[in-house]
């Protein structure tokens, strides 16, 4: 059965708290500022399968945009209580990244948010994650150690091993023409 399509349009109230948390929280703002222009992520909202948004740079502020982005860097599937979780994160980018990555590590379906690395290690140093990753301080390289990450070495190992798995079926359509290129055409 293919999934239900939602129509893009339509207001959805996880989608725009997760748009206005990107476009006006100050730590928010402060990790886009980190990020080059170039970055970009998909993302998926686990209630609206089937429907691909993507996370971009807009004069300095990242946006939450209708359709998949072309070559992301990260691609993430939020559930709505996810989303609840990051809204109430009052702090730094510290804070909003301790929260993010124990979302991500999360073993409860309705709270994990699911990551995939999409880009190579060197592209995601040259936009600027790395630097994000400094920026959130001791506090992320606190949860990072506690997770086996305790050098850039094990950091690229781990990204490289999330890129080797490849786009996940929760990515829907986006996932099924990466796996499969004669599908699109």
């Amino acid at each position: 059965m293919e999934p239900r399509k939602h129509d893009q349009s339509s207001p959805d109230a996880t989608v725009q708290q997760l748009a206005t948390l990107f476009r006006t929280h100050p730590a928010w703002l402060s990790a886009a500022s980190l990020l080059q222009p170039e970055a970009s992520s998909s993302v998926f909202f686990s209630h609206r399968p089937g429907e691909a948004w993507r996370l971009e740079r807009r004069d300095g502020v990242a946006c939450l945009l209708p359709g998949a982005a072309t070559d992301p860097d990260l691609v993430f599937c939020f559930p709505p209580a996810a989303v609840e979780a990051l809204a109430r994160v009052d702090g730094r980018v510290g804070d909003f990244a301790v929260e993010l990555f124990g979302l991500v590590a999360e073993t409860r379906p309705d709270l994990r948010v699911r990551l995939r690395v999409a880009a190579p290690f060197a592209r995601l140093v040259r936009r600027g994650y790395l630097s994000l990753l400094a920026a959130g301080g001791w506090r992320v390289l606190a949860v990072g150690a506690k997770r086996g990450v305790r050098s850039i070495a094990e950091l690229r190992a781990l990204v490289e091993a999330s890129r080797r798995s490849g786009p996940q079926p929760w990515e829907g359509e986006a996932a099924a023409a990466q796996r499969d290129p004669e599908r699109t055409r």
